[in-house]
């Protein structure tokens, strides 16, 4: 499938980046980790130019946490790679910030489009806050949508199977205090069946449904359909995330 991309040009943050050998599996193609690290880097990157960064909105006590990330590839990333990811923000809907994304490879060809929907905290007490009272009023909005398909919620399955279990260590831990959502990644991508591994998903959906912190330790899930395969990480009946590998 080639992805079409929006026409967005104004009000769009663009990052270059180039895929490591850190960055990459043992097929030298770029990890899922490494993919979701960039997208949500460059969201925080756009907010800090626009004087909406950790630090600052730290000081009003809040911040921005990623709940729902969907993305659609027609060209998976590989080792030495340069690609171009841009992201713009659509605007506030309910609770959500809905932001969008593009990667392109250097002749210009887009080779993956993504959505993603943030939540406003206070840091305090984890409340989760209106759009209007984001410090400093509501950004300007963008209304391209990019090429992909809405975020979705995984739901979770009752029949998926017990796969292990996953201590949460220190260098999972971000400056959020919590499990930083690209690290999700790499934990799901642990537990994938082979056949999953060898094979890059066509579309990437991730959950980020509660908090897991220092010391605690998940249960881990898998559930095969006919459209992908499932991991969740649960603790008792609490479902920490979820991530959907699209084949």
């Amino acid at each position: 499938m080639k992805l079409q991309g929006s026409d967005c040009e104004s009000g769009c943050y663009k990052r270059n980046f180039t895929f490591r050998f850190g960055d990459c599996d043992l097929n030298k193609r770029a990890s899922i980790y490494a993919i979701m690290k960039l997208f949500s880097e460059t969201s925080g990157e756009d907010y800090e130019l626009r004087g909406l960064g950790h630090s600052v909105l730290g000081e009003q006590n809040q911040a921005f946490l990623l709940s729902r990330l969907a993305i659609e590839f027609s060209e998976w990333p590989r080792h030495t790679q340069t690609v171009s990811l841009r992201t713009w923000e659509r605007g506030a809907k309910g609770p959500f910030f809905h932001r969008d994304y593009e990667m392109r490879n250097a002749q210009g060809n887009l080779m993956a489009a993504g959505t993603s929907c943030w939540l406003l905290v206070k840091i305090s007490t984890r409340e989760i806050l209106r759009p209007t009272e984001l410090y400093g009023g509501l950004p300007p909005e963008n209304p391209h949508l990019a090429p992909c398909a809405p975020c979705k919620r995984i739901r979770p399955r009752e029949e998926a199977a017990l796969l292990g279990q996953r201590p949460v260590y220190y260098s999972d831990i971000d400056g959020n205090g919590h499990v930083n959502n690209a690290v999700y990644g790499r934990i799901a991508s642990d537990f994938l069946p082979q056949r999953f591994i060898s094979m890059p998903p066509k579309r990437l959906d991730a959950n980020f449904n509660m908090e897991t912190r220092l010391g605690e330790t998940m249960d881990i899930y898998g559930f095969e359909e006919s459209a992908g395969y499932i991991i969740q990480g649960k603790i008792g009946s609490s479902t920490r995330f979820g991530l959907e590998f699209g084949l």
